[in-house]
């Protein structure tokens, strides 16, 4: 009853993206069928689609980092704060109750480098509202503290992401000055008080970060595969002293354990796949929306490559949670 369950919770989720897909595009012929009889300028649902998608994108990216945070983050304890990680082992070396009483105990106290990640899937989401908000018309004055938190964002990943630790290798190389120019255009922009294009004239370096993300997946992948491969050794230790001992279930166990271990591996190879070709994808859609931003008046043309953008990121993200999905449905089975 309990498998036949959970072949149905998965095949579901794998059917659930294509019927939202179904529905996005029905509102997509809707919205043109709008602009063709008149509307002016690309539509609110339009753009809220495509801003929608955007945060998928960096959703699907806080999920992959999710499964490495862990690993990376037990290897930067110190002497000094029993904290910060954990024995050779694998056991904390103390209990702190504030971690406990944490909603998302996988985000304490994370590692500089997962931390500098994150930041730069956020500026690049952020950077994209933006985006959305000079296409929609809206004025300079209205972003509000929006420039401020971007810059901030931009000065972390500058800061940080040039530093590797954990077993993480830098996200920006140190010859690299994208992050910390961003930072510098938008806060004279601020004071200068020509955020609108600055924001168009940015777009660049957003484009070197997402490209810096999408390099990220080799060493993420060594690092998720190198932690899998110390569980398949120690397993194969285990059986072994259970095949010593007659101990049969214990044996059939420790295969079973050894099987799952080996399939997330897998698995994980493939969900970095399916996030690679999401970056690439929001890349691409990135340059539509400049596009259609800096044009004065839309044309079918700009709303129908921002509304198809939109939906081949939503497609891309759905295959991404399709893919990580199976990655811990794998580890799930090693327990």
């Amino acid at each position: 009853m309990q498998s036949g369950l959970g072949e149905f919770l998965v095949i579901f989720s794998e059917v659930k993206p294509l019927l939202q897909v179904k529905q996005s595009l029905q509102g997509l012929w809707a919205t043109l069928f709008l602009l063709l009889t008149g509307c002016a300028g690309i539509p609110v649902e339009t753009l809220t689609t495509y801003a929608d998608a955007f945060a998928q994108a960096r959703d699907a990216g806080d999920l992959l980092l999710d499964e490495i945070s862990p690993i990376v983050s037990a290897k930067t304890s110190t002497a000094g704060d029993a904290r910060c990680g954990t024995s050779r082992l694998g056991y904390p070396l103390c209990f702190d109750p504030d971690t406990a009483r944490s909603q998302d105990n996988a985000r304490i106290n994370e590692d500089p480098s997962i931390v500098a990640r994150r930041d730069a899937l956020e500026a690049i989401t952020l950077y994209n509202n933006m985006l959305v908000d000079i296409a929609e018309g809206k004025r300079s004055e209205e972003f509000g503290n929006r420039i401020d938190e971007l810059v901030r964002l931009a000065n972390s990943v500058a800061a940080i992401g040039v530093v590797p630790s954990g077993g993480m290798s830098a996200l920006i190389p140190p010859s690299a000055s994208y992050a910390k120019d961003l930072a510098n255009r938008l806060g004279q922009a601020r004071a200068n008080a020509t955020v609108r294009q600055s924001i168009l004239r940015s777009k660049d370096d957003i484009q070197e970060l997402i490209q810096a993300l999408a390099d990220d997946t080799t060493p993420i992948y060594n690092i998720f595969r190198k932690a899998r491969e110390i569980d398949l050794f120690n397993i194969r230790a285990d059986r072994r002293i259970a095949e010593l001992s007659g101990d049969t279930k214990a044996v059939a166990a420790a295969n079973k354990r050894f099987s799952a271990i080996s399939l997330s591996i897998k698995r994980f190879h493939e969900s970095l796949t399916a996030y690679v070709n999401l970056l690439d994808q929001t890349s691409e859609a990135l340059d539509v929306l400049v596009v259609a931003a800096e044009t004065p008046q839309v044309t079918v043309a700009n709303l129908t490559e921002v509304a198809v953008e939109a939906e081949e990121i939503r497609r891309r993200s759905n295959a991404f949670w399709v893919s990580i999905r199976k990655v811990r449905l794998a580890a799930a089975g090693s327990q």
